[in-house]
């Protein structure tokens, strides 16, 4: 199991975002990668390869101005990811979850209802500069979510990520999607 986290904002440094981050190296042991988000907050993975062994796996996936980090599975992903290079999109890796960021490009939030998956993700929306958090329907791939002190929202995999970076922490509800500030 993966591990993903993610921020907007300016009052989490890296430094103790990725401290943070930190705590669960164990849910993905294979590579890890924190990057910055136009020097307004981060996206981080730890990766556990089990779909897409090789490199190219490795996320945040990026497309155009999107960015992805999912913890999941995506069933019957293979006639998808057909369909989208018969749409002309291309793609680096094996991995399931690289068909996502299409996917929202062409049916924005609407692609939560179309999967049949276990998920928890976070995408950076670059063209509106925000984050979009979701989870599967049943709650499968734990997703927990807390509030910096502008009231910024800072997503992860586990409570314990987020010790220490917000006061409340809170468990993110499966089936739901957060975009927008709601």
């Amino acid at each position: 199991m993966c591990s993903v986290m993610g921020y907007i904002g300016s009052r989490i440094p890296k430094e103790e975002f990725k401290l943070g981050f930190d705590m669960t190296v164990s849910r993905g042991p294979d590579m890890s990668k924190i990057e910055e988000l136009n020097n307004n907050g981060f996206l981080g993975f730890h990766r556990l390869a089990i779909m897409g062994l090789t490199d190219k796996g490795m996320q945040p996936f990026t497309y155009k101005n999107n960015k992805l980090v999912c913890n999941g599975e995506i069933y019957g992903f293979r006639p998808i990811k057909e369909d989208l290079i018969k749409r002309g999109y291309t793609f680096e890796s094996e991995s399931d979850c690289e068909i996502l960021l299409p996917l929202y490009e062409l049916y924005g939030t609407d692609m939560f209802k179309m999967l049949d998956a276990e998920f928890a993700l976070i995408i950076y929306d670059g063209e509106k500069g925000g984050l979009i958090a979701a989870r599967d329907p049943i709650g499968i791939r734990p997703l927990y979510y807390g509030l910096d002190e502008d009231k910024k929202p800072i997503f992860a995999s586990e409570p314990k990520n987020l010790v220490g970076l917000v006061s409340k922490i809170m468990p993110f509800p499966p089936g739901h999607y957060y975009k927008d500030g709601k």
